[in-house]
């Protein structure tokens, strides 16, 4: 007996299940929530994976569908430059974004997946290798494995914990160096692996400070690796792709692959260092500083797209009273372009030995509020030399903002972990293009890593 069902437009096919079994799964369904933990908002989103039968089909014919019950933030408290620095302020916080999905949703939400970013997010390089047999036999599952298993384990300070492990290449008896090894046969594996680590006492700060908002920990990963569930097609993720997520406090670097993570750079700077260099050169208050960087700033070379009119604003030199003090547009726009440009200059060298081995140029997303800033993406454009777009969410009606791209990945990742481990449940190759996004959940994020 056969039934087929939908994820947010992605199909699926269970095989030789009972009815009954359907059914009740169908009354148990497993809520999932994503929860994005920002240096600005703790977003949530909620969703679940529900049976449904559609009309006009046979009884024995059921559909279902990944779908988004609950969406909601709120103000982040107790978090700064991705670690917790308030426990409680944090998970009351944590508690409140999720609380409000909730009554969005209509129903409560006890898994969590949740991401983890910083510039304490580290790479390590490994190489591991297995013999398989004397004789040249089919590489398996299991061998893959077993290799992977002995690369894994180096010298790495216990203060930190594996978050991905990331296979780059493997080797069949030294000679061939190939992407995929299953089902090919040889004599001797080998691989070269990327262990993305952070600092146990972070993971472990996050993880407490969900628990006391009352909910369970089902697995942490990278920011950039959730975010590109939402944002990538499966073509894209193929030909390789690159997210560059300009926060707050920190920045972003995520490599894809192959359709698989490749790497993951964090880099100590964001929005609000663009802030301060207006503060410290116009010796004015933080926030008024963050006010002129919204209102008026632009990051560009073209001076002649600036409207360059004058702007007054409040000085501080004269506290006795009140004085202002004249700027244009053009002064903004230099001293921010400056501090963007090295900002830049930093992600370039991370991704320059990764442009420079792909043979065609790969797609570049940028996600965060700096990147709406006019003259931005041909910034980035000029440095990194090769076109860049604003990312923007793919494969769901109900939920477009962008902002919630990382905690709709994160649900997306955590909808398909539950369906990896029901070995009825397989991805058919038919839908749109929502479709080719959620069916690459499990190659990016597969059982090794």
């Amino acid at each position: 007996m056969r039934y087929e069902y939908r994820v947010s437009s992605i199909e699926y096919q269970v095989s030789s299940i009972e009815k009954s079994e359907l059914i009740y799964f169908n009354m148990h369904s497993d809520i999932i929530c994503g929860l994005d933990i920002g240096a600005s908002s703790v977003r949530a989103v909620i969703g679940r994976l529900e049976f449904t039968h559609p009309k006009g089909k046979n009884k024995d014919s059921s559909m279902a569908k990944e779908e988004i019950l609950g969406y909601a933030e709120a103000p982040t408290k107790g978090f700064s430059k991705s670690v917790v620095s308030n426990l409680s302020l944090l998970s009351d916080a944590i508690e409140a974004s999720i609380s409000k999905a909730e009554d969005m949703a209509g129903f409560r939400a006890r898994k969590v997946i949740s991401n983890i970013s910083g510039a304490h997010i580290r790479t390590f390089q490994s190489r591991g290798s297995i013999h398989i047999s004397d004789r040249p036999s089919e590489i398996t599952k299991s061998d893959i494995s077993r290799c992977i298993d002995s690369a894994k384990f180096i010298a790495m300070s216990l203060d930190r914990e594996q978050v991905h492990l990331v296979p780059v290449r493997f080797f069949i008896d030294d000679k061939m160096e190939i992407d995929e090894p299953l089902g090919l046969f040889g004599s001797k594996l080998d691989v070269d692996l990327n262990i993305i680590t952070s600092l146990v006492t972070v993971l472990q700060n996050l993880t407490k400070a969900i628990n006391l908002a009352g909910y369970e920990v089902e697995d942490m990963i990278v920011s950039g690796a959730g975010t590109a569930l939402a944002i990538f097609d499966k073509q894209e993720l193929e030909n390789g792709s690159v997210l560059i997520d300009v926060g707050k406090e920190v920045t972003g670097l995520t490599i894809f692959v192959n359709g698989r993570l490749r790497d993951s750079f964090y880099f100590p700077f964001g929005g609000d260092d663009l802030t301060q260099v207006l503060q410290d050169k116009l010796k004015i208050m933080f926030e008024e500083a963050e006010e002129l960087k919204i209102k008026y700033g632009a990051i560009t070379r073209d001076l002649t797209r600036i409207d360059d009119s004058e702007i007054l604003m409040p000085s501080l030199k004269r506290m006795e009273a009140p004085a202002t003090k004249i700027i244009s547009k053009s002064e903004i726009a230099n001293l921010l372009l400056l501090k963007a440009q090295a900002m830049l200059e930093d992600v370039h060298k991370k991704l320059e030995p990764f442009l420079k081995d792909k043979k065609s140029l790969p797609h570049v997303s940028i996600v965060g509020a700096v990147a709406r800033t006019d003259g931005f993406i041909e910034t980035v454009e000029e440095i990194l030399n090769v076109p860049v777009n604003m990312a923007r969410i793919k494969g769901s009606d109900d939920l477009k903002d962008i902002s919630f791209a990382c905690s709709l990945g994160l649900m997306r990742y955590g909808i398909n972990k539950i369906t990896a481990r029901k070995p009825r449940y397989a991805p058919s190759e038919a839908g749109n293009a929502a479709a080719k996004v959620l069916s690459r959940v499990k190659a990016i994020f597969s059982e090794y890593f």
